[in-house]
């Protein structure tokens, strides 16, 4: 059990952070959790792509939106699923295919959980059956979560031409609402992040309480994959060295990025809410 010495200052606490993600490894539970989520990238993949599948949005679209968050050889895996399942989907055994993906999928989110309650250094005391529809409920609100960025990316462009022209002043217009889009998919990245680390652990959280995790951890995550994205398309060739499975490496690494991210926001709330009990 770690000792609990009151910090009275921004350093004593930044220090402590440090102390904790030391002590509670980040890198392997990282390792964990992109592991788990691997396993369930594709079937997740499926399922969203499955509920795009009932907007007028073309395979087309979706693949020049993930272009912008991924890299391109991620995209390049994924093409061909995502190709087959929002064209030709087959209505027959779409509800039987949602729920089979929807509980492969909700694996990854599982491994979310028990990385959130280590990072609050709990026991899991919650059911099977319950932690099941967490990680249900926590994968279909980022399928929406993904969809609602996706809309937002792909008919802000639409209704940014209108704009433009309605409205004079066409350069300051597209400026103003490429950061007005911008900042409400920021937004809506947050208060998932949110929703996630309040239903996983396995204890009450207040909502507010993980906000700063939440903010850090969707800075950080849009941060850590434009960067990732942007040194893989343009100055690393992974194929040299892993032949045929660069491509998964990629992916794997950045899983593995994405999870340390999603633990370190963990980690962060949980020492500001220790701060919070020996002001």
């Amino acid at each position: 059990m770690r000792r609990k010495i009151k910090r009275e200052s921004i350093i004593d606490t930044l220090v402590y952070l440090i102390v904790k993600v030391k002590n509670d490894d980040i890198f392997a539970s990282g390792a964990q959790l992109a592991y788990y989520l691997i396993l369930s990238f594709f079937p997740f993949l499926i399922f969203l792509m499955t509920l795009i599948g009932f907007s007028n949005l073309s395979s087309s679209e979706v693949l020049m939106w993930l272009q912008r968050v991924l890299p391109l050889n991620v995209v390049d895996l994924t093409k061909n699923t995502i190709i087959e399942v929002v064209d030709f989907q087959h209505t027959g055994i779409l509800g039987v295919s949602i729920i089979i993906t929807l509980w492969t999928a909700s694996t990854g989110f599982r491994g979310v959980i028990k990385g959130v309650n280590r990072a609050y250094d709990i026991e899991e005391n919650r059911s099977f059956i319950t932690r099941c529809i967490i990680a249900m409920l926590g994968v279909i609100a980022l399928a929406l979560t993904v969809i609602s960025t996706l809309l937002m990316s792909v008919f802000g462009e639409i209704i940014g031409r209108y704009l433009n022209e309605a409205l004079p002043f066409e350069h300051i217009v597209a400026f103003l609402w490429n950061a007005l889009r911008h900042f409400v998919i920021i937004v809506i990245l947050i208060v998932v992040f949110a929703i996630i680390y309040k239903i996983a652990p396995a204890k009450k959280v207040r909502f507010r309480d993980v906000l700063p995790g939440a903010i850090t951890s969707t800075l950080g995550w849009l941060i850590a994959s434009a960067g990732f994205s942007y040194y893989v398309n343009n100055f690393s060739n992974y194929s040299r060295i892993y032949g045929s499975l660069g491509t998964v490496f990629i992916l794997m690494t950045w899983l593995y990025i994405t999870s340390m991210v999603f633990i370190f926001g963990v980690e962060l709330n949980s020492v500001l809410e220790e701060e919070k009990k020996w002001e």
